[in-house]
């Protein structure tokens, strides 16, 4: 089940802001369930698909998520950046319009 934005502790939501590059503007993902958090964040350099989990488990399925799609480097979307803040694991990819 999807969380909401919110729920995201104060050093993460920095996390984002400062690879972004600044204020970012958050649409969550309609569909899905794989991360407590799935969002398109835009910011100043454009739009970025942002992942974010908690817990074991989730990070778990995350990480393994993450690097998947690094050793695919052919195919987007591209891993642009990854941190883990506050317990979070927090992934941001090549945003990809459908």
């Amino acid at each position: 089940m999807r969380s909401d934005w919110t729920a995201l502790p104060e050093s993460v939501t920095t996390g984002i802001a400062q690879r972004i590059g600044g204020a970012f503007a958050v649409t969550p993902a309609p569909n899905g369930n794989h991360a407590e958090i799935a969002s398109t964040v835009t910011g100043p350099a454009g739009p970025v698909f942002v992942k974010a989990a908690l817990g074991e488990l989730n990070v778990r399925s995350l990480r393994y998520e993450l690097a998947a799609t690094r050793a695919i480097d052919r195919h987007p979307p591209a891993v642009l950046w990854h941190f883990e803040s506050d317990g979070w694991l927090v992934v941001g990819t090549e945003h990809l319009v459908p």
